[in-house]
């Protein structure tokens, strides 16, 4: 089987948030977050997506693989010198405040949580991996990170990202990620998330 063509995206942020929406939908820490009841938390994972992929597209990094002409897995990521600001946080916070109240306290302690443990050296950070659910298991996620692992290494940086599923935990283990903390969110149920670490390789 031949490579997955890695490519940046420089479409809009509504190409991208249905695939993540669907990738994510399911996870520990969107069922903890937007709630039990699966259609509205897809509606409400799809707007949050929407929201990230814009701010991705206003101050990071947008990589996609496609199949059949459509985008069949993305990446989301920040390098050293990237940093949202201004209005680049804007569809971040529009989408946090279309998915409602209960909602949105949820999502603000998640990212309480995901802020006070940041690193604060430099690195590069991977903030959302998805792949099509259809389309798992074809090696679309590796060629993602495989390509981020080569801009980092050739930085000198290590990579830094979070997740709340053991697969994808084992998944970003196999590509030299490190676990660098366990935590059980209380105040969201005890939902588990592992925050990891990729050193870089010379």
């Amino acid at each position: 089987m031949s490579e997955p063509r890695v490519e940046p995206f420089a479409g809009a942020a509504g190409e991208l948030r249905g695939l993540l929406g669907r990738a994510f939908c399911d996870n520990p820490g969107m069922v903890a977050t937007l709630g039990d009841e699966r259609p509205r938390r897809l509606a409400r994972a799809t707007r949050l997506m929407g929201g990230l992929s814009g701010m991705a597209l206003a101050s990071g990094t947008v990589e996609v693989v496609r199949a059949g002409g459509q985008v069949a897995a993305t990446s989301l990521s920040y390098g050293p010198d990237q940093k949202p600001r201004g209005r680049a946080l804007l569809p971040m916070y529009l989408a946090g405040l279309s998915t409602g109240p209960r909602a949105l306290v949820r999502l603000l302690r998640l990212d309480e949580f995901l802020r006070t443990h940041h690193p604060r050296a430099p690195h590069f950070f991977l903030a959302v991996l998805g792949v099509e659910p259809e389309m798992q298991g074809r090696q679309l996620g590796s060629a993602l990170l495989r390509a981020l692992s080569a801009r980092a290494d050739a930085a000198g940086l290590p990579c830094y990202l979070e997740t709340d599923r053991e697969p994808a935990k084992r998944l970003y283990m196999r590509h030299g990620y490190e676990v660098v903390g366990e935590h059980d969110l209380t105040n969201l149920g005890g939902v588990r998330f592992w925050r990891m670490e990729r050193p870089p390789r010379r």
